[in-house]
């Protein structure tokens, strides 16, 4: 069984996530890392982390969980995916947080784009945003109903296909 561990703080992570398994033929264990359930993650062979990255860096929380649980991840031949707007320096935000002990055992990484719900910011979060924009323009000025997404579609399916493979070859 294939499990999908992700944070996701406004949403996004998780709708990758819901895609990642549509890819697989809806059969993953999908599971907030708020709810987390070591026996029912140990029930998976094959382990896919959603990370997102929030004030250009990586989850705090996932990044420790993934740090303090190596062998126990190692073991389910884990991959990691990244939500980001900037998506493209996702290896950037991957190799600032972990060092090579833990990349080496990671059998695949993928940068799959980000979103940003603008609602449910909160105010530091949009002051923050407003600051970030000016420096370094991502957003458009209009922001169609208050939602930016970036994701990119066709490197979610090509991580997912690699997952399958991966899963594929243990069995």
């Amino acid at each position: 069984m294939i499990g999908i561990l992700y944070k996701s703080k406004h949403g996004s992570t998780r709708k990758i996530a819901k895609v990642i398994n549509t890819y697989l033929g809806d059969t993953c264990l999908l599971m907030d890392y708020n709810d987390l359930d070591f026996q029912k993650l140990s029930s998976c062979d094959t382990l896919i982390l959603g990370i997102p990255v929030y004030f250009g860096k990586l989850d705090e929380e996932m990044v420790s969980f993934i740090k303090k649980n190596q062998d126990f991840l190692i073991e389910r031949h884990y991959s990691i995916y990244v939500t980001a707007l900037f998506f493209s320096e996702f290896m950037s935000y991957v190799t600032r947080a972990f060092d090579y002990e833990i990349l080496k055992d990671v059998k695949t990484m993928a940068g799959l784009g980000g979103a940003l719900y603008y609602p449910e910011l909160s105010i530091s979060e949009r002051m923050l945003l407003t600051i970030m924009n000016k420096r370094r323009p991502y957003m458009p000025k209009e922001r169609n109903g208050e939602i930016f997404e970036n994701f990119d579609n066709e490197e979610i399916e090509i991580f997912a296909k690699k997952i399958k493979r991966i899963d594929d070859a243990k069995a």
